[in-house]
């Protein structure tokens, strides 16, 4: 709920900014208006400003460098072209709109949005004008549309533009009519296609975005003129979804909630990003209570929200059993990942439990169970429709990584789920999606090549991230969600990477990332100095004096352990025993000098896909590794036998995928072969250029082997009954007879500590198999003989 002395500070501001001339704006230097509010700032942890975390030397600092160079060069005049058509308002000669989606069709203007957020991110991470500049002049200029618009209705007219249509509710700013929005809803109940005069696309998704880069803007650089803007339009909003388009002549009294419901069903055309997140914001600012109607008018109450409540997993269905009047059998996933995002905002502001609860269950239904390997989600499936964008059914990982992929938008905002949950229940398992998603496929969206200009080849930015082997990706998407939301994440890298409790007792360290944090609040700096992912130490230097807790991510993924030192001695105690997926607090008073260094060895695991185990994928630490090139075998992939290499620790890195160099950036490069002796070359997934790489590979192991050892026993597969779809793919049975390997399940248990330990587990899960009808009791004596001799796996 609203602290009661801020809202009395954000009514009290609001009144003053009526009185305010256009284009006042005041440093964020000076008074911090913006800050205290936002995403997660009435949460129990909370995010620091943007402008209280540096980002230091290493890849993301490069990666948003090239961004920051796009957005720099950009010319934003560009963006104001509409909507100075839709005001009767001149634009500059010699300019013209930034083309694709952004091009006089029905999503024109959702790139202004983008574009203003990523001013405000670039301009919070040093100060640099440039970006306070461009985006100053482009709130000056909407204001000025969004006056010249709402002017109709008393009569006003455009000089340049007679024939100008007039707003039915005041406060509308668009680069499109209002009518694209109005009629969405009743009684004409417009559709997705391209007809600029019945049809719609996406209208309250647009109006989403602008409303957020207009907040980014208050938040991230004190523009108080962004804020009287976003409330206007707040305003008109809520008249929008709650009387509705009152002037068509067959109107039928204001918006229900059976309205509301079909209205948001409709594919595409109700897809509304995460617009309930801004008007439950604008509930945070101004304690108006309409705000909080207008952003429950957003539920998707039909055939969604619901079932999240219940944790009744029907993001697919079967087609005889599609709930709802008007949804499909496959949801749109970037249509939904952001409402959920808008339900944490509800609940953060009202303590309502439904809306975290249905957050939280839709959350565990994408991961793991729609997870790819690089963090994204998507792809298609034999019998689906061919459209990457829709969520697979439930457990198909093998069989949708086909055709291009996952979106990179999608991921986006996956990972502000994770974050906003994280802000809550503070369950390392949150964050170890979010570092997953960030170095693979959010860092892997931008080309590492500087775009041509500010215009041309566009921000270089993914649309699709393509999984099958040998895919290339393809980078550009102007005027695309996937480009305006590759701007906002390469200019926000810092954003997670320290979080506080909301008593300012605990800092959360959750990524490890070079950068300092300037804690104003305490009079703290800490510095963090890492190469990381490239390297896997980091040290943190402390300037200032206090009492709080530094709590430490653990990642799940280091298995070789997590060491700490505090000031050169090795933290010993209960308390600094380490455990993966968890956080290790660190108390005391922390003075001027004091420094932590963490430890955390990088290890090759190997991940199998959930419905098919032979279809797999190879992770240094957080990050993917891809081989290089492409596939010449029958099955399509890379085929790889592995398990013929290892010791008893298990370690692939020691002898199946060795390191064999860096690129000149840093970036580990690896060795392994494939069954017919090729060499292949691995390196990290977030390497962005145009050589075709593979994702997953296919594990081929036909006997038991130890080492040199051959059994001749058929390494076969327990039957785990994969795979197990709740929706069918076509010309697969489910459940199926797939399982792990006997292979598998042995080296599942690695490291052994002695060969004796080895031979244990050889003998328990041989039997196993053996009571399962597998194996033969003389297979499995064949088995253990051969496990006896291979002494040799203790590696000396």
């Amino acid at each position: 709920m609203a602290n009661p002395l801020n809202l009395f500070v954000s009514l009290l501001l609001h009144a003053l900014l009526i009185t305010l001339a256009v284009g006042t704006t005041t440093p964020a230097s000076d008074t911090g208006l913006g800050h205290g509010y936002g995403p997660g700032s009435a949460a129990p942890v909370r995010p620091f400003p943007l402008d209280q975390v540096r980002l230091g030397p290493g890849l993301l600092q490069e990666k948003r460098d090239r961004i920051k160079s796009f957005i720099r060069a950009y010319d934003e005049r560009r963006f104001l072209i509409l909507f100075n058509e839709q005001a009767g308002r001149p634009n500059p000669p010699g300019i013209s709109v930034p083309g694709g989606w952004e091009d006089g069709g029905l999503l024109s203007g959702h790139w202004t949005g983008h574009y203003m957020t990523a001013l405000s991110q670039a301009y919070a991470d040093a100060g640099e004008d440039v970006f306070k500049r461009k985006l100053d002049w482009m709130v000056a200029g909407l204001a000025a549309c969004q006056r010249a618009i709402t002017e109709r209705m008393r009569g006003g007219r455009s000089s340049t533009n007679e024939d100008g249509w007039t707003p039915t509710y005041p406060g509308y700013l668009g680069a499109l009519p209002e009518d694209t929005v109005l009629r969405l809803g009743p009684p004409r109940w417009a559709v997705y296609g391209d007809d600029a005069d019945t049809n719609t696309w996406a209208p309250w998704y647009t109006q989403h975005k602008i409303m957020r880069g207009l907040l980014d803007a208050y938040y991230n650089t004190d523009n108080t003129q962004a804020l009287e803007v976003v409330l206007k339009m707040a305003d008109w909003a809520h008249l929008a979804l709650t009387i509705g388009d009152k002037n068509h002549p067959d109107y039928a009294g204001n918006l229900t909630r059976d309205d509301l419901n079909y209205m948001w069903d409709m594919y595409i055309a109700g897809e509304y990003g995460g617009a309930n997140e801004v008007f439950s914001e604008i509930y945070q600012l101004t304690g108006d209570d309409r705000h909080l109607v207008t952003a429950r008018a957003f539920d998707n109450r039909e055939s969604l929200f619901g079932a999240a409540v219940e944790d009744k997993d029907i993001l697919v269905v079967n087609a005889d059993d599609i709930p709802g009047r008007r949804r499909e059998a496959q949801l749109h996933a970037n249509t939904h990942v952001p409402q959920f995002i808008g339900y944490m905002r509800i609940f953060e502001h009202t303590g309502w439990q439904e809306y975290f609860n249905a957050a939280r269950n839709f959350y565990s239904w994408v991961v793991p169970h729609r997870l790819f390997a690089h963090g994204g989600t998507g792809g298609q499936f034999p019998g689906s429709e061919e459209n990457s964008e829709l969520f697979q059914n439930r457990d198909n990982i093998a069989n949708a990584i086909a055709h291009d992929g996952a979106e990179t938008c999608t991921t986006y905002n996956m990972l502000k789920l994770a974050r906003d949950l994280f802000l809550h229940e503070h369950d390392a398992s949150y964050m170890d999606a979010y570092e997953r998603g960030l170095f693979n496929m959010i860092a892997g969206s931008r080309a590492d090549e500087e775009s041509s200009d500010g215009d041309g080849d566009g921000p270089l930015l993914t649309y699709f991230q393509p999984l099958s082997p040998g895919a290339v990706r393809e980078y550009g998407n102007t005027g695309t969600c996937c480009g305006g939301t590759g701007m906002e994440s390469h200019t926000k890298y810092q954003e997670t990477v320290y979080l506080r409790s909301a008593d300012g007792s605990a800092l959360w360290v959750n990524l490890y990332v070079p950068s300092t944090l300037t804690w104003t609040e305490k009079g703290i700096e800490i510095a963090q100095e890492t190469t990381f992912p490239r390297g896997d130490t980091a040290k943190f230097t402390i300037t200032g004096d206090g009492i709080f807790d530094i709590k430490l991510r653990v990642p799940g993924w280091a298995q070789r352990g997590f060491t700490v030192t505090i000031n050169g001695e090795k933290c010993t105690g209960s308390g600094c025993k380490a455990h993966p997926g968890t956080y290790l607090t660190l108390s005391r008073h922390w003075q001027t000098g004091d420094t932590i260094a963490v430890q955390m060895p990088f290890s090759i695991r190997v991940e199998r896909a959930l419905d098919r185990p032979d279809t797999q994928s190879i992770l240094w630490g957080p990050v993917l590794l891809q081989i290089l090139g492409n596939t010449n075998s029958t099955s399509g992939y890379h085929e790889l036998s592995l398990y013929q290499h290892l010791n008893l620790d298990g370690d692939y890195s020691r002898t199946a995928i060795k390191e064999t160099g860096t690129t000149p950036h840093g970036d580990p490069l690896f060795t392994t072969a494939d069954t017919a002796g090729r060499n292949l070359t691995l390196r990290p997934y977030y390497i962005s250029d145009r050589r075709p790489a593979s994702s997953y590979f296919r594990r081929v192991e036909p006997t038991v082997v130890f080492g040199s050892i051959d059994t001749g026993v058929p390494n076969r597969k327990r039957d785990d009954g994969l795979p197990s779809y709740d929706v069918p793919v076509e010309g697969i049975p489910s459940p199926g007879t797939d399982g792990p390997t006997f292979l598998d399940l042995v080296w599942d248990r690695a490291p052994f500590a002695t060969h004796a330990a080895f031979v244990k587990a050889v003998k328990d899960i041989a039997d196993e198999f053996v009571d399962s009808g597998v194996y033969t009791a003389t297979e499995r004596g064949r088995i253990v003989a051969g496990a006896k001799d291979a002494k040799q796996l203790d590696g000396r």
